[in-house]
């Protein structure tokens, strides 16, 4: 045997045993494999579960309102007036009991701006005729007259008295609710615009509201002067101007008083503050940029 052929044995040989003891040793190894599990993932503080979906959309009538300043003169007490803002022109859904008080109190304050007026007349050496017209009524009675004794100290209306307040009220409430506006294709459209013309039994005001508009004063004139506004200031009688004394805030749309519709109010032309400029008569009647 030569050398090269031993050292080929003892090669083989040397080979032979590692690869038998790394199997002995591999198959002797009886004991589970040491795994560390993955470490639970912390939990991102930035991260919120899912909001439950949003539910359905509600919305709350806080205000009806179709000519300003109706509900809010007739309506003194604060919970009717918010339950009135909340329902529909109809009253649909008012329960009988609480619809008989609302209207009471609205026809209590018709009642008085009726006497009131009336009694003012007479205090103003007016009559029936001369003086202011509540909603285009005569009065029943002027001054003292509408108490049964005391003169204007009275506390008990006569019975005319008291039933010219009463058809007054019943009328305004009629033409005034529901509070909408209200289109009458035949006549011109104004803020103080009778439908059917002035010969209707019971006229409602119809038309829409113009830019130049004083739609408190035109509202509350109506209550106590009627339709019948004169154009322009000349020849208007006392109880006209009583009425407008008695109405207008003093704040008016324009300056000249030709630009001013449904007011007889006269302008001060000294208080700058107040006015507006003057709109275009096209579309869309805005007033230009300062």
């Amino acid at each position: 045997m030569t050398q090269g052929t031993t050292m080929s044995i003892l090669t083989r040989t040397l080979l032979a045993s590692l690869a038998l003891g790394t199997l002995v040793t591999a198959c002797g190894d009886d004991g589970p494999a040491t795994v560390t599990p993955d470490a639970p993932r912390p939990i991102d503080a930035a991260v919120t579960p899912d909001a439950p979906p949003p539910g359905p959309t509600v919305y709350r009538q806080i205000e009806q309102l179709a000519r300003p300043g109706i509900n809010e003169a007739l309506l003194l007490s604060e919970g009717f007036l918010a339950g009135y803002n909340a329902t529909a022109p109809t009253f649909a859904g008012v329960d009988a009991t609480t619809l008989t008080a609302v209207v009471g109190e609205a026809k209590t304050v018709l009642k008085a701006i009726y006497l009131g007026t009336c009694l003012i007349n007479g205090a103003a050496g007016l009559t029936a005729v001369t003086g202011a017209k509540p909603a285009g009524l005569e009065c029943a009675a002027v001054g003292e007259n509408l108490f049964q004794s005391g003169g204007l100290a009275g506390t008990v209306l006569t019975t005319t008295a008291a039933a010219g307040a009463q058809a007054y009220a019943d009328r305004v409430f009629a033409q005034f609710i529901p509070d909408v506006m209200r289109i009458d294709t035949s006549v011109d459209s104004a803020y103080l615009t009778l439908c059917d013309g002035a010969s209707a039994t019971a006229p409602l005001l119809c038309g829409g509201r113009k830019l130049n508009e004083d739609v408190i004063d035109i509202t509350y004139f109506y209550l106590l002067a009627g339709a019948a506004v004169p154009t322009g200031l000349a020849g208007t009688g006392a109880g006209v101007q009583q009425a407008v004394a008695l109405v207008s805030d003093g704040v008016l749309f324009s300056s000249n008083a030709m630009n001013n519709a449904g007011t007889l109010q006269t302008p001060d032309p000294t208080n700058t503050n107040q006015f507006h400029p003057d709109v275009s008569a096209t579309f869309p009647y805005s007033a230009p940029p300062l």
